[in-house]
C-alpha cells in the first residue's frame, strides 16, 4: 500500500503532465498558424524551453547535401550561436545527427567538441526533429546549474543543473512532431514565395530582352540581366553561325567574363557543354565539372565548379546557348529559371534579325507598331495569364473557392488574348503596303471606340482591373470625345499606364482622370504605390528610363504632338501625364457619354 509521501508524490506527477498537455496543446496552437520560417523557429524554440521548463535552448535545420546542422533561432544563448554549422561528431548537435535519436547529458562538458564552454556543467537534451523518417532539424534544450544548500559542515555545496527526464524526452519529442509540421508548411510558403519573387525577376528580365531589336545590343543586354538580376556571377550566349550550323559564336559575356575575356571565339557544337546543349536541344547542368569529359574551360577564364547550359529556342530551330557558370552547385530550379529566360530570348533573338532583314523606313515602323500593340494588348494579358497560373494550384489547395474563381478569370484573360492575336493576324494579311498596313489598326480602333467611345473603352478595361482586385476611379466629366485616330492612342496611353501600376507599383487605388480644357485635352494617370527614385531608374524596366513601356506612351503622346510627364516619389505613388494640344482636336463630337463619372 502506498504511504502518505508516495501518493502525494503521484499526484504532484499527475498534475504536472496535466499541466504539460495543456500547455503542448496551447504551444501548437501557438505555431500553427506561423508561416514566416524565421519567426517560426525562434517561437518554436522559445515554446519548447517553456514547455519542459528549459533555461535555453536552440533549433537548427539540417543540410542533408552538406552533413550539417546550421543553428537558425535560439533562446537566451550567446550571439556567436546563431549562423553555426555543426557536422557528425561537433557538440550535441554533431550527436544527434549521427545518432537520428534523442540524447541526454547531464553535463555538456561530456560532449566531444563543445561549442560552448561556458555552459559546460549544464544539463542536455539533444532531439532530432523527423520528417516522413528524415531529419530535418535539431533541437538543443539546456538547464543550468541552480545553487543548493551548503554541505555537511557548511561547507558550499556544488551547483547542479537538474537533469532531463524521460517525461520531458517524450513531451519534447510530441512537440518535435508538431513542430516537424509547421517547419514544413513555413517551408512549402517560402518556396512559393521564392518562385513568386523569380517570376518577378523574370518579367523584369524578360521587359530588358525585349527593348531591343538590334542583336548585339539586345544579347548585351541580356547577358548583363542574368547576372545582375539573377545573380549567376559568369554569362556566356553564343549563337549558332547562320551560315555554318555546326558552329558556334561566342562573343556576348556578362558578369566577371565581360573584363577577363575578350574577342570572338568560334568551336564546332560537337565540343564541350555548350556544344551538347546545342546539338542534342536539351538543357545540360553540371555540377563538378573537372570530372566531366564533355566540359571546357571558357577560353580566358577561370576554373568553375558547376555550369548550366541551355538551348536558345525558336520553333524548330537551335538558335544559340545560354550558359553560366558558379563556383557553388547548381540544380533544378536554376535550369528552369534560365529554360523561361531561354524561351523570351529565342522570341527576341528572331524579332531582331526580323528587324535586321527590314531595309526600309515603312517596314521598321511597321514593326515597332505591332511590338507596341502586342505589348499594350497581349504580353499585358499573358503575363497576367501567366501570374495566376503560377499561383493556381496553391490557390486551390487553400481554399476551391478561390481556386475556381482564379479558373474562371484566368478563363476570361486568355479569351480577350486571342481575341487581341486573332486582331494583329488579320492586320498581318494585308497585302498592301505600309500604308495599307498601317491603316488597319485603326480601322480595327474606329470600329471599337465608335461603339463605345474613350470613356466606355476605359470604363470596359476599370471593370477588368477591378476582377483583378485594383481598385481603379475613372473622373471623365468634362471631357469632349476627340477623332478616333487620336482616342485609340489616348486609350493605349492608359492602358499601358494601368499595366505598370498593377505590375509594379504595389497601389492600392489608382485615379485616371480625361478632360477637355481650353488648352486641349489631358489624360492624367496617378497611384498611391510605392513610386521610385528617377534619378535611379533602371534601364529596360517597365517603369524605367529607356523601358519599352515608357517609350511606347512617349511615342503615340508624340505622335498626337502632345506632352508627356511622369511624376514619381518613393513611397508616395507615381503620376503619368498627356497633354494634347487643341489644334489637335478638330472634327470631333461631343457625346452624352462623356458627361458621366464612373
Amino acid at each position: 500500500m502506498a504511504t502518505t509521501r508516495e501518493w502525494a508524490r503521484r499526484t504532484r506527477r499527475r498534475d504536472r503532465d496535466l499541466i504539460r498537455q495543456r500547455s503542448l496543446r496551447s504551444v501548437i496552437e501557438s505555431i500553427s498558424g506561423e508561416l514566416e520560417l524565421q519567426p517560426l523557429l525562434t517561437r518554436i524554440v522559445h515554446q519548447a524551453c517553456t514547455l519542459i521548463e528549459a533555461d535555453h535552448g536552440t533549433i537548427g535545420l539540417v543540410d542533408e547535401g552538406r552533413g550539417v546542422v546550421r543553428t537558425e533561432a535560439g533562446f537566451n544563448m550567446p550571439p556567436n550561436e546563431l549562423g553555426s554549422e555543426l557536422s557528425i561528431g561537433e557538440g550535441i548537435a554533431g550527436l544527434v545527427l549521427e545518432a537520428r535519436r534523442p540524447i541526454v547529458l547531464r553535463r555538456y562538458g561530456d560532449v566531444p567538441k563543445p561549442t560552448q564552454p561556458g555552459m559546460v556543467n549544464d544539463a542536455i537534451l539533444g532531439l532530432p526533429i523527423m520528417w516522413r523518417g528524415s531529419m530535418i532539424g535539431f533541437f538543443g534544450i539546456g538547464r543550468s546549474p541552480k545553487p543548493v544548500k551548503s554541505g555537511r559542515r557548511g561547507a558550499p555545496a556544488r551547483p547542479r543543473a537538474r537533469p532531463f527526464t524521460k517525461a520531458d524526452v517524450a513531451a519534447l519529442s510530441e512537440f518535435a512532431r508538431h513542430a516537424a509540421i509547421a517547419i514544413r508548411n513555413a517551408r512549402t510558403y517560402e518556396l512559393e514565395q521564392y518562385r513568386t519573387e523569380r517570376l518577378r525577376i523574370i518579367s523584369r528580365v524578360g521587359g530588358i530582352i525585349t527593348s531591343d531589336l538590334r542583336l548585339g545590343d539586345l544579347l548585351k543586354k541580356a547577358a548583363d540581366a542574368v547576372h545582375e538580376l539573377l545573380g549567376y556571377p559568369n554569362v556566356a550566349i553564343a549563337l549558332i553561325d547562320p551560315d555554318d550550323p555546326r558552329t558556334l559564336i561566342l562573343d556576348t559575356l556578362g558578369g566577371h567574363y565581360r573584363s577577363i575575356i575578350h574577342g570572338e571565339y568560334r568551336f564546332p557544337i560537337d565540343q564541350g557543354i555548350m556544344g551538347t546543349a546545342a546539338r542534342t536541344r536539351e538543357t545540360i547542368l553540371v555540377n563538378d565539372v573537372t570530372n566531366d569529359p564533355r566540359y571546357l574551360q571558357t577560353p580566358g577564364g577561370a576554373e568553375v565548379y558547376a555550369e548550366l547550359a541551355v538551348p536558345i529556342l525558336f520553333g524548330d530551330s537551335v538558335l544559340g546557348v545560354l550558359n553560366v557558370e558558379t563556383d557553388d552547385p547548381l540544380d533544378d530550379s536554376d535550369a528552369e529559371l534560365l529554360r523561361l529566360v531561354a524561351d523570351q530570348m529565342g522570341v527576341a533573338i528572331s524579332n531582331a534579325r526580323l528587324h535586321a532583314v527590314a531595309g526600309e523606313l515603312a517596314a521598321n515602323e511597321e514593326r515597332n507598331r505591332l511590338a507596341r500593340e502586342l505589348h499594350d494588348s497581349v504580353t499585358q494579358l499573358l503575363f497576367s495569364v501567366t501570374l495566376i497560373a503560377q499561383s493556381l494550384g496553391a490557390a486551390w489547395r487553400r481554399d476551391p473557392a478561390e481556386g475556381e474563381r482564379r479558373v474562371e478569370r484566368l478563363l476570361q484573360l486568355s479569351q480577350t488574348a486571342l481575341a487581341e492575336m486573332r486582331a494583329l493576324l488579320s492586320e498581318l494579311r494585308f497585302a498592301g503596303g505600309a500604308a495599307e498596313n498601317a491603316a488597319a489598326p485603326v480601322a480595327r480602333a474606329a470600329d471599337s471606340l465608335r461603339r463605345h467611345g474613350l470613356v466606355g473603352a476605359l470604363r470596359r478595361h476599370v471593370r477588368e482591373l477591378a476582377a483583378d482586385g485594383l481598385s481603379v476611379r475613372l473622373h471623365s466629366r468634362g471631357y469632349v470625345p476627340l477623332p478616333v485616330e487620336q482616342e485609340f492612342e489616348l486609350f493605349r496611353i492608359a492602358q499601358e499606364a494601368l499595366h505598370n501600376v498593377s505590375k509594379h507599383a504595389a497601389a492600392r487605388a489608382v485615379d485616371v482622370r480625361v478632360a477637355s480644357t481650353a488648352d486641349g485635352t489631358l489624360l492624367r494617370v496617378r497611384d498611391d504605390g510605392s513610386g521610385f527614385d528617377q534619378r535611379q531608374l533602371v534601364p529596360g524596366v517597365g517603369r524605367g528610363s529607356g523601358g519599352h513601356g515608357l517609350r511606347t506612351m512617349r511615342e503615340r503622346a508624340e505622335s498626337l504632338g502632345g506632352r508627356f510627364a511622369v511624376v514619381s516619389i518613393p513611397g508616395k505613388g507615381t503620376t503619368v501625364e498627356i497633354a494634347i494640344p487643341a489644334g489637335y482636336a478638330s472634327g470631333r463630337v461631343v457625346s452624352n457619354d462623356a458627361r458621366s463619372d464612373v
